[in-house]
């Protein structure tokens, strides 16, 4: 029988006491700290990278305390980075003027930028991880790009759509990173080349025009000098009547090549440095010019000025050949015993220059393209008075270079005006 001294039993006691005591505030200890750490980690998972537990703890708590604010701040840093990286990509998507949309295998939208979504006519649509043929409200788009996406292969191709407007679409498929062959998506890249292609037609056009505008008469003359190197029995008055057909179709010639060298100067000098015009004094060279072709035809040719100091800044050829043309041809198509006049008013921060006549006026339905090159409401008369159907063309020009604007107003047999509003 094992016999156990009071005094073994009190210090058992004691130990026991201690252990616990120990024990308890361990446990106190590790209760706080893992109420810190659901705390400290609730907030986490809200967002909040601000936190961080108390590293006032030594041995395991103490390392795992570091280990994981240090785990906090590499989350905070990288979620950081992550969210430059989207702001970055974000802005660069926005500043590219074509659209552009970034599709998964599955051509769902994962990203877009807002050229895209204009051109697909859903702006305020939600497009992310929608699938990319149902936010496209455009049926020529969705058949090109949807047979385009599964070839996975650079491919490109120019669409015309409804509405008679030009696309360029382009799409390349994205691979895998170091895998060549595995293909994650497609990056689609949609450019609007309406304004090129139209841009294109004028230019072709221009030159069809222009060759044919030339020929004409250069053939008129090769015609007239052949018949008169080859027939020396001509008499004097057909020789001279042929003479004078060579003439007005050498004139009408230089008319055409000076209004295209006006033309392309014009186009090509758009930072054109400007000076303080008189517009009175400028219009008075041009009337000088034109009074004798209006006397010719009996018109009353008048003209009024609100004021004969105002002033404009602008280059004041440019100001000399709208007045010109729109005067001369207010001339010419107004007949005998008609009525031309010239009204110039400042008001507020505006000019506005008005060249009104009784002439033959414009059908309503050519009044939006007389400003094309070499377009004639009436050719054959716009011939034989000399016109080259450029004159208009090199007004409008000129207007747009200034930053003004002019309209038309005008009624069949009853006459034409044409009004120029200049902001100061």
């Amino acid at each position: 029988m094992i016999n156990i001294d009071m005094n073994d039993i009190y210090v058992i006691i004691l130990l026991l006491v201690i252990v616990s005591n120990l024990i308890y505030r361990y446990l106190r200890v590790l209760r706080k700290y893992l109420k810190e750490l659901i705390y400290v980690s609730n907030r986490v998972s809200e967002g909040d990278f601000s936190v961080k537990l108390k590293n006032q703890y030594s041995g395991d708590l103490g390392r795992l305390s570091s280990n994981f604010n240090f785990m906090i701040s590499k989350i905070n840093t990288n979620i950081e980075e992550l969210g430059d990286r989207n702001m970055k990509l974000k802005s660069i998507l926005k500043s590219i003027s074509n659209g552009i949309v970034a599709i998964d295998n599955e051509q769902k939208i994962l990203l877009i930028n807002d050229v895209a979504k204009k051109l697909f006519d859903n702006v305020d649509f939600v497009f992310e991880g929608q699938n990319i043929d149902s936010v496209i409200n455009n049926e020529a788009m969705v058949k090109s790009i949807s047979s385009l996406i599964p070839t996975r292969e650079h491919k490109k191709v120019q669409i015309k759509d409804e509405n008679d407007r030009y696309y360029k679409i382009k799409v390349d498929p994205v691979y895998l990173k170091n895998a060549k062959n595995v293909v994650i998506g497609s990056i689609i890249n949609i450019e609007d080349i309406t304004e090129n292609v139209r841009l294109e037609k004028i230019r072709s056009d221009f030159v069809a025009n222009v060759t044919h505008e030339i020929k004409t008469p250069l053939t008129s003359i090769n015609g007239f000098v052949e018949t008169l190197k080859n027939n020396d029995s001509i008499d004097v008055e057909t020789r001279n009547r042929f003479l004078d057909i060579i003439e007005i179709e050498s004139n009408r010639l230089r008319r055409l090549i000076d209004d295209i060298l006006v033309l392309s100067f014009i186009e090509n000098n758009e930072n054109e440095k400007y000076d303080s015009v008189n517009l009175y004094s400028v219009f008075k060279e041009v009337y000088d010019l034109t009074y004798n072709s209006a006397k010719n035809k009996n018109i009353e040719y008048t003209y009024e000025f609100s004021s004969e100091d105002i002033q404009l800044k602008a280059n004041k050829d440019y100001i000399k050949q709208v007045f010109l043309n729109l005067i001369d041809n207010a001339i010419k198509y107004t007949p005998e015993n008609g009525d031309v006049s010239v009204i110039v008013t400042q008001k507020k921060n505006q000019i506005i220059i008005s060249v009104k006549d009784t002439g033959m006026g414009i059908p309503q339905s050519d009044i939006a393209r007389i400003f094309e090159r070499f377009y004639r409401v009436d050719k054959a008369r716009s011939t034989k008075i000399g016109g080259t159907g450029l004159g208009l063309a090199i007004v409008k020009h000129i207007i747009i270079s200034m930053g003004a604007d002019i309209k038309v107003k005008s009624a069949l047999n009853r006459g034409t005006e044409f009004i120029v509003t200049i902001e100061e």
